[in-house]
This record gives structure tokens, sequence and C-alpha cells, in this order.
């Protein structure tokens, strides 16, 4: 070997040292990272010292810290003890806001995956169930869409103001609202206005509307369409008159379990909400 050479390690044993791979190593020559102190002008092989052994090993931490290469080569830059601390600091900040960013991933796929549970198996299907609402929030333009093409369009539209995660996913919030006139056996498209539920404070627009608190009867049926009447509603009908309710309000149609997690259309699920009181009063 040759006096030049003595002292310093191939770019494979360095390699191997470190636990790194020659390209790794070679990536860093070809951006100036960290550059061999000899190469073989006949060879072309790479040498590099004790000192850039340590060197790596500081890249290597750096890297498992979540630290980039341009911050990296940052940190190499001109470094004393002020930058150093400075960069770390400023690392510690991304990865404390990435730790932030993933807990809320964990709530959401666990609110999902709680959703999820509720509907495996499906719930019964073509019965009635009363069932007592709290107060309740939804998106919505106020007008009917003119048909199936005409709300997805709409849908597309108000997703836009959902500043949330992956907010339709395994969720039972896309729907539309009608009148009396959605119970009125029809074999034509009846007008209603789609909409989105929402949390509370999950959003501020002049979209954001209230729906008041009350009963409801409800019942979950296949094969359904929003804006459109299914034999099955006759059973609403006759619940109501049985147990002398009216209509208070306007009717909730919506997807309960949709596109979002299944292609069997056999799994698709919807639900009707009906507002209801005592005749009387």
């Amino acid at each position: 070997m040759s006096p030049i050479k003595e002292n310093l390690l191939s770019i494979t044993e360095l390699a191997k040292l470190r636990q790194v791979t020659s390209e790794t190593l070679r990536y860093y020559d070809r951006i100036g990272l960290i550059t061999p102190d000899y190469v073989d002008p006949q060879t072309r092989y790479r040498y590099y010292s004790i000192r850039q052994y340590e060197k790596l090993g500081t890249i290597k931490e750096l890297r498992q810290l979540g630290m980039s290469i341009h911050d990296i080569t940052d940190y190499f830059s001109g470094r004393n003890l002020r930058k150093s601390h400075q960069l770390l600091l400023h690392q510690l900040e991304l990865l404390e806001e990435e730790i932030r960013k993933q807990q809320l991933l964990s709530e959401i796929l666990r609110r999902k995956l709680h959703f999820l549970s509720e509907i495996t198996p499906p719930p019964p299907v073509d019965k009635v169930f009363c069932r007592a609402f709290p107060q309740r929030y939804m998106i919505t333009f106020g007008e009917p869409a003119g048909g199936s093409r005409e709300h997805a369009f709409a849908f597309t539209r108000l997703e836009r103001y959902l500043d949330e995660v992956a907010p339709i996913l395994a969720s039972d919030r896309i729907g539309v609202y009608a009148d009396w006139h959605l119970l009125e056996p029809s074999d034509d498209y009846i007008p209603a206005v789609p909409m989105i539920f929402v949390e509370r404070d999950a959003i501020e627009s002049e979209h954001k509307r209230t729906i008041p608190p009350g009963d409801y009867l409800c019942m979950n049926y296949r094969r359904g369409e929003l804006e459109r009447y299914h034999p099955f509603f006759a059973r609403l009908h006759t619940y109501m008159a049985e147990h002398g309710w009216v209509l208070n309000g306007m009717i909730f149609q919506f997807y309960k379990i949709d596109v979002t997690l299944t292609s069997d259309p056999d799994e698709t699920l919807m639900e009707i909400q009906v507002p209801v009181r005592p005749a009387e009063s």
C-alpha cells in the first residue's frame, strides 16, 4: 500500500464500519457533504480518514433524528455551539409537530374504526327505530341539486369547506334533506338539498346551518338512491300513524355504508331520518 493510503480507509471499509452502503458514500461525495481525503489517480478509488469516519457517524445520527440532507449540510457549514443548538432545537420543533400530526391521524383512525365496529355486522335493515338527536350541524348551499349527477358536483364543492384529514372515508356524513315529498310513493326524482354533517366547531362558513334537536324515526335500507322514494318508506307512514306522530321538519337521507368502504352493491347501506312530534302538540 502506498504511504498516502496507509492510514486511510477504503470506501468499502468505511461503509462496512459505519453500516452504510458504498453508494451512500458516493452520493455524499457528489453533493459535497463528505468527500474522500484521497482519490487514487489511477484507480479512482476513494479513501477516507478517521476524521471523516467521525463525521459520517454524526451524519448518521442526524439522519436518525430526521434531519434532512439540506439541513445536515447547513449543520456542517460554519458550525459553532450556538448554531448547532439552534439547528437541533429547530429539528425538535419539527419532530414534535410531526408527532402531533401523527397523534391526530391516530385519533381519526380510531374514530373511523369505532364507526366501522358499529356497522359490522351491518345494522338491521327495513326496520323502524326511534332516536333522539341533540343539536347537530351541517354545511349546505340550501338549494336542490337537480338529480344524481348534479348532487355529485354539489358534494364535491361542499367537501372543499371541510378542513379535516380524510373527512369522508368511513363516515356517514353525506346526504340530502327534503320535505314530505320524499315519503310519498314516486318513481321520479324528488327535489332534495345536498348536505354534509359537520362537528360544531369544525367549520366557520355562511353555509353552516344548525339542525334543531328532536325525535326522529329512522330506518336503514339497501338498494336505494338519494332523492328517490324507497318502497320500505311505507313502513314509516304506518309507524307514524300507529303511534300518533306527525312530521316535524326536514327529512334526512344519507349514505351509511358507501363506495368509500365497499365495491359490493349488496353491502351499501342508506339511512333515512324523519323528524316527528306527537300529533296533538
